[in-house]
């Protein structure tokens, strides 16, 4: 019993029919991350601002972090700004959102 099938190597996603360069997604200089929050409660709000920037500062000692507040209305907003060294560490601190 033999098989002929033609094996090929294709760099095409297969769950999405299209291929990117690494490269032309990620650049060297991509190292800051803004991370936006809101809520009616400034008290939770603030809460929830402090697990990701003690999160950020736990696994990345060099990442320099600002915070605006601002109160529209009823709406407490927070703004992060993490400059990591580094676009990999940014990376890392991103995929790890979903856990803080």
């Amino acid at each position: 019993m033999s098989e002929n099938k033609s094996t090929e190597t294709n760099d095409v996603c297969e769950a999405c029919g299209s291929f990117v360069e690494l490269g032309s997604v990620i650049t060297e200089d991509d190292t800051i991350f803004v991370l936006p929050l809101e809520g009616s409660d400034p008290a939770g709000v603030k809460k929830m601002a402090l697990k990701y920037v003690d999160a950020a500062k736990k696994r990345f000692a060099s990442v320099v972090i600002s915070q605006k507040e601002v109160l529209k209305g009823d709406i407490f907003h927070v703004e992060i700004t993490f400059t990591f060294e580094c676009t990999a560490e940014k990376l890392i601190f991103e995929m790890g959102l979903s856990a803080i």
